[in-house]
């Protein structure tokens, strides 16, 4: 039987049950009390009881901080996902409660996100709130009322569309790059053009990496989870050798990815190129493709594992294919 006692001008309700632990909750009005021990003891008993105190005073940004460092730095792209994670924690639904976290809650910061960001990024946010309260009901124990993203559909994304950097377009950045703070920007710039490299693997590029006699480079653990090696180009074995010896043997220190957008955002205002650093990679397959490479030779160098994928990257002008043609 419950215990209701008075407490303070209100009506507290104590449950005791074996091997449960101890319920309490308080209310104004004494029948609103008896209604609730009613509904409690019949939920224990049929084992639908939710304890949902965790929920209520715990914050979403409290869930994240721990999704963060407990399971996504294991994760290969960690140091993105860091980065997704930390400006979510940095806006305002961070500081609802997992109990407050409704489906309309997150349908008006969904709403708020779309004056800011495309729907890839939306969407990436989304799954990682999903992510991180299933980890607070899994491995934490926080019982959740019901999962708040169960009505809310994901924004429908735009194809994706990559562009060819044209070569007056990096003349400009090479030329700007040359003034930048991040004084390897233009070596990592060529790195992508001339041998198609993704900003991930020339970060972690180390000296020890680098073979000069064979012009070749090591690249460790990869996006998709393998080592290759690849080809460097003459201009990029030239500008290689010109970067500083670091401590750590890194080619291009990099601590925060945040830290290469800023500054490769502040080249595109400089160059007045509006193209992505990834478009480095379109560029790369773009222009092998036009110079006779095979299809097999470009997915070697560039570490596409699908021929789909590839596709997407490489972009033929109908003129280079009218030349062909005759």
């Amino acid at each position: 039987m419950a215990t209701i006692r008075r407490r303070n001008n209100k009506w507290q309700v104590i449950i005791r049950k074996d091997n449960f632990k101890i319920i309490y909750k308080t209310f104004i009005l004494k029948e609103d009390a008896h209604r609730w021990a009613r509904d409690t003891e019949v939920k224990i008993e049929q084992g639908l009881y939710q304890d949902l105190t965790l929920a209520k005073i715990t914050k979403l940004k409290d869930i994240l901080i721990q999704y963060r460092d407990r399971v996504s730095v294991n994760k290969k792209g960690y140091e993105n996902e860091r980065y997704k994670i930390n400006k979510i924690i940095r806006s305002d639904i961070a500081d609802k409660t997992l109990s407050e976290l409704t489906s309309l809650v997150l349908f008006e910061f969904i709403e708020q996100q779309k004056k800011l960001y495309t729907a890839s990024t939306i969407n990436k946010s989304i799954t990682i709130i999903n992510l991180a309260l299933k980890f607070a009901e899994r491995f934490l124990g926080i019982t959740l009322n019901k999962n708040p993203l169960k009505f809310i559909k994901r924004l429908k994304e735009s194809n994706f569309i990559g562009q060819v950097i044209e070569p007056h377009e990096e003349v400009l950045l090479l030329k700007h790059a040359e003034f930048s703070k991040l004084y390897w920007l233009k070596i990592a710039i060529i790195l992508g053009i001339d041998c198609g490299l993704r900003r991930g693997e020339i970060l972690k590029l180390k000296a020890e990496d680098i073979n000069f006699n064979k012009n070749t480079a090591v690249l460790r653990d990869t996006k998709n989870g393998e080592t290759r090696e690849i080809g460097l180009s003459q201009r990029a074995i030239q500008e290689i050798k010109k970067l500083p010896i670091t401590i750590d043997g890194k080619l291009f220190p990099c601590k925060r990815l945040d830290t290469f957008s800023f500054y490769y955002n502040q080249l595109q205002r400089w160059s007045g190129v509006k193209k992505r650093f990834h478009d480095t990679r379109h560029t790369f397959a773009s222009r092998k493709a036009t110079q006779g490479w095979s299809i097999t030779e470009i997915a070697a160098q560039g570490g596409w594992k699908q021929l789909q994928v590839l596709k997407r990257y490489t972009h033929i002008k109908a003129e280079y294919l009218a030349k062909k043609m005759n």
